[in-house]
């Protein structure tokens, strides 16, 4: 019939039957698919979920944690710098201060303008001429609990007023006077402290400190820079952290590095219930030695009645190292300026506090030789000599379990002209995890 197509032969219907059924994607397909689908995402949110963050807190900061958006419009932390210092003639003092957060974005004290009030307290003193430590132009009499003993701590100015510059910049006037007489040559040093409260936010309380050195008569400053914050945050806490959370941290919290610790810490301030002393170098030293302070071996415990009559009790303390160990805190890399002083300027005081049943009014315990003053100390405590185990400073920090040279090798070298020459021992990591082990 005209107008149809030819018939189609059976074979050829067939061969196209079964292409087309090939080229179809079976529903099974699809299902494997769905799986597959769904695995990737799996995965997907796992790896989002263990992929490190990169929020600017450690773990040891309730920021960290805290939802992101609450954390960017609160911005947690924050720093307090000075701008300047000065000193009126009739005494009065006046410090210019900032304060803001991380960023640098300046802070409202009063978290009208910016989240979470700010509290600070303010210290002021100076390095006397001739001497090498801080003294307070503030100081309190402090009653023992029991009995009527007293003594003198340094303290912090209270009763001052602020002014606003701006928000952010204030300048506080203490209401301490300096003398009239005050030695305008000498290193003064301003130290302020202070939190910040964010406790609405679930965000804790912030800490921060700092210090200000200056001469009245424009001269350099020359502080006291004996061992650094971070040399205690090397086993105190790894890093400080914005928040103030980790690191260094003394009195609640606030106080929270060693520049500002020796304001108050110095010969002026003792603890009326024990007599022991406050100084940084004589109380830093004994409570380190903790269980191994003759005093301790011997059976009196050694105690610091702080704040609000609190007990402190050291007596337990085993420190983590050697005690000879004296460069874990004496870092020689440190960068401070009187680093060495460890070295060079042996006292009664600093060399007593660890070696506490030595008396050098009488000599017992000091080969018994009486020490009234400090004179002479430097000339047979060199900083190091030529034999271990000797009365050099390094000497007699030697550990005897891992001595440069055995005392027979020493002997032989005496005799040999071609010994070895002596090398210092290597400078150990803070925190080295040697035994603790008590002076003999």
């Amino acid at each position: 019939m005209r107008g149809l197509a030819p018939a189609v032969p059976l074979f050829v219907y067939n061969w196209v039957l079964k292409l087309e059924m090939s080229m179809r994607i079976p529903s099974s397909f699809f299902t494997m698919g769905r799986y597959v689908t769904a695995v990737v995402l799996v995965v997907g949110a796992c790896v989002l979920i263990g992929a490190p963050t990169t929020t600017k807190f450690s773990p040891h900061e309730k920021a960290f944690y805290s939802d992101p958006a609450l954390v960017e419009y609160v911005q947690p932390g924050f720093t307090i710098t000075v701008v300047s210092a000065k000193i009126a003639a009739d005494g009065t003092v006046n410090v210019d201060y900032k304060l803001a957060d991380p960023n640098g974005a300046p802070l409202d004290s009063a978290g009208v303008v910016t989240p979470g009030p700010i509290s600070v307290s303010f210290l002021i003193a100076d390095i006397p001429a001739g001497q090498t430590q801080f003294s307070s132009y503030i100081t309190r009499t402090v009653t023992a609990v029991t009995g009527s003993a007293t003594g003198t701590q340094a303290a912090g100015d209270s009763g001052g007023t602020t002014t606003t510059v701006a928000t952010g910049e204030y300048i506080y006037t203490y209401k301490t006077k300096l003398p009239t007489n005050d030695d305008p040559t000498t290193t003064h040093r301003v130290g302020i402290y202070g939190s910040r409260n964010l406790t609405v936010w679930d965000l804790g309380t912030n800490y921060a400190d700092t210090t200000y050195d200056w001469v009245p008569n424009g001269s350099k400053p020359n502080p006291r820079d004996v061992v650094r914050t971070q040399d205690c945050n090397a086993c105190h806490g790894s890093a400080a952290t914005v928040t103030g959370s980790n690191g260094l941290a003394a009195h609640g919290g606030s106080r929270r590095s060693v520049g500002l610790c020796i304001m108050c810490h110095q010969p002026q301030t003792v603890d009326p219930n024990t007599g022991n002393s406050l100084d940084m170098k004589v109380f830093i030293h004994a409570l380190h030695m903790g269980s191994s302070l003759p005093s301790v071996v011997a059976g009196k415990p050694y105690q610091i009645i702080g704040y609000q009559n609190s007990v402190n009790d050291f007596s337990d303390v085993v420190y983590p190292a050697d005690v000879r160990r004296c460069q874990t805190c004496h870092n020689p890399k440190n960068g401070a300026a009187q680093t060495g002083a460890w070295l060079t300027n042996p006292s009664r005081a600093a060399c007593g506090a660890c070696h506490n049943d030595v008396n050098f009014a009488t000599g017992l315990n000091h080969v018994n030789l009486p020490q009234v003053n400090d004179a002479q100390c430097s000339m047979c405590h060199i900083p190091q000599g030529e034999l271990e185990f000797d009365a050099s400073i390094m000497g007699a920090h030697v550990i005897k379990i891992n001595p440069r040279r055995s005392p027979a090798s020493i002997s032989s070298s005496k005799r040999s002209p071609t010994a070895p020459p002596v090398r210092p021992p290597p400078s150990p990591s803070p925190c080295a995890t040697t035994r603790a082990t008590a002076f003999p």
